[in-house]
C-alpha cells in the first residue's frame, strides 16, 4: 500500500486525483489533504478515504470543517502553514496541486521531510529551479512531473540516455486565441479568455494558457527538470492536445507520448511510478483522429512566452517573470488591466527588477513575496 497526501484536494488536479484513488482502493492509502476552503468537499474526502489530517487555509471554514466531522474522525490544521504542516507529514508521496506561487511553501516542506513530491505546481519549480533539484537530491527523493507536457517528455525520455537528447519538443494547444487577430485580442474580456477549447482548469492557470505564460512556465520547469537550455526547447502549437511533448535525439529519431486531453494518466503515473494503472481513460483512436496538425508560434500575439525565454538568462528572472505574471493576472480577472497589458506589465518588471530576486533556496520565500511586493507596486504605479 502506498500512502498519499492530496494538497490541493478540492481543485481539478485533486479531485481527478482522488477519483484515480477510488479505482485502486488495494494499492493506495490517501492519509492527508489539503484545501483552502472548501471544507465540505474537505469533509468528504477524508470520511471516504479515512483521512489522519486535513489542511484548511482559510480558519474560518476550518472551524466549519471541524463543528461538521465526527468527533475524532480527522486532524483539522488550519492558516496559512497549514498546507506545508500537512506536506511534511511522512508519506510515499505527495501530489503538489496548490495553484500558484502560494503551493512553494508546501513542496519546499515536501521534500525536506523526505517524500517524494508528484509536481503539478509548476510555479514552484520555476521560482526554485536547479536549487530544488539539488534539494530533492540532498533527501533522497524524487520530483515527478505532473504536467501532461513534462509527464510525456518523462516519458520520452526513457528511449534513451539523457546525453543522446538533442533538443525537446514542448506543445501547446494555443487556447482560445490561437487564430484570433491581434486587435481583437487586445479586447478580449475574462468570461472569452477563460473559455479554453480543450482544458477544464482554474482560472488563474486558463489565463495563463491563452497568454501562453502557462507555456512560459512549462518551458522554465522543462529547462530545469531537465537541465536543459532553453534554446533546445522548441515550442510548437498542437491544436487538439493529443500530442503532448515529444523528444529529438541526436540520430534523427523523435519519440512522442499521445493521448487523448485528460490529466488522469499523468496523474496516475506520477503517484504509481514505476508502475502503469488504469486510469479510466479511453485509449486513443489514431484511425479516428485521422490527422495531428501543428503550428508555429506567434511570439508577437503571445509575447509572454517569449519573455519566459529571456526570463531564464537573468538571475532572478523566472521567479520575477512569474509573481509579475501573477499579479497581471489577477488585475486582469478584476477588469484593472486589458488582456494584452498582461504581457506588457510582465515585461515592465522584468526590466525594471533585472536581478533582484537572485537567491539561495533558504531565501526563496523571502524573494518571492518580496517580487510579488514589487509586482504589485508596479501595478498600483502603472494605474496612477
Amino acid at each position: 500500500m502506498r500512502s498519499v497526501t492530496i494538497l490541493g484536494a478540492s481543485g481539478s488536479i485533486g479531485t481527478s486525483a482522488v477519483n484515480f484513488l477510488r479505482l485502486h482502493r488495494d494499492r493506495f492509502v490517501l492519509s492527508n489533504i489539503a484545501v483552502n476552503g472548501d471544507w465540505e468537499a474537505a469533509l468528504r474526502i477524508a470520511l471516504e478515504f479515512g483521512c489522519k489530517a486535513v489542511a484548511v487555509t482559510d480558519p474560518a471554514a476550518a472551524s466549519e470543517l471541524r463543528r461538521q466531522a465526527p468527533a475524532g474522525a480527522f486532524e483539522v490544521i488550519d492558516g496559512p502553514q497549514s498546507a506545508a504542516a500537512i506536506a511534511a507529514a511522512p508519506v510515499d508521496v505527495v501530489l503538489a496541486a496548490v495553484a500558484g506561487s502560494a503551493g512553494l511553501p508546501s513542496v519546499l516542506a515536501a521534500l525536506r521531510a523526505g517524500n517524494r513530491v508528484a509536481l503539478a505546481n509548476k510555479e514552484s519549480m520555476v521560482c526554485g529551479g536547479r536549487a530544488l533539484l539539488d534539494l530533492a537530491a540532498a533527501n533522497g527523493v524524487e520530483i515527478l512531473p505532473v504536467d501532461s507536457e513534462h509527464s510525456a517528455i518523462f516519458q520520452a525520455m526513457l528511449a534513451g540516455k539523457r546525453e543522446e537528447v538533442a533538443s525537446i519538443v514542448l506543445t501547446a494547444s494555443g487556447g482560445p486565441f490561437r487564430n484570433t487577430p491581434l486587435e481583437q485580442m487586445r479586447a478580449a474580456t475574462p468570461e472569452q479568455a477563460l473559455a479554453h477549447p480543450n482544458w477544464s482548469m482554474g482560472a488563474k492557470i486558463t489565463i495563463d494558457s491563452a497568454t501562453l505564460a502557462n507555456k512560459g512556465l512549462e518551458l522554465i520547469e522543462a529547462a530545469y527538470l531537465f537541465d536543459r537550455d532553453e534554446r533546445d526547447v522548441e515550442v510548437v502549437i498542437n491544436p487538439s492536445s493529443i500530442l503532448h511533448s515529444a523528444v529529438q535525439f541526436r540520430d534523427g529519431s523523435m519519440i512522442a507520448q499521445l493521448g487523448l486531453p485528460d490529466m488522469r494518466p499523468p496523474i496516475a503515473l506520477a503517484l504509481s511510478w514505476p508502475d502503469r494503472l488504469e486510469t479510466g481513460v479511453k485509449s486513443l483512436s489514431l484511425a479516428e483522429l485521422g490527422k495531428l496538425e501543428f503550428q508555429e508560434v506567434d511570439y508577437e500575439r503571445f509575447p509572454c512566452l517569449g519573455l519566459a525565454r529571456a526570463s531564464l538568462r537573468t538571475p532572478g528572472g523566472p521567479l520575477l517573470f512569474n509573481a509579475a505574471n501573477e499579479v497581471a493576472v489577477a488585475a486582469f480577472l478584476e477588469r484593472r488591466i486589458g488582456f494584452m497589458e498582461i504581457p506588457e506589465f510582465v515585461a515592465e518588471c522584468l526590466e525594471a527588477g533585472a536581478g533582484r530576486f537572485a537567491c539561495a533556496l533558504d531565501d526563496i520565500l523571502e524573494a518571492n513575496q518580496a517580487a510579488l511586493a514589487f509586482s504589485r507596486s508596479r501595478l498600483l504605479a502603472r494605474a496612477a
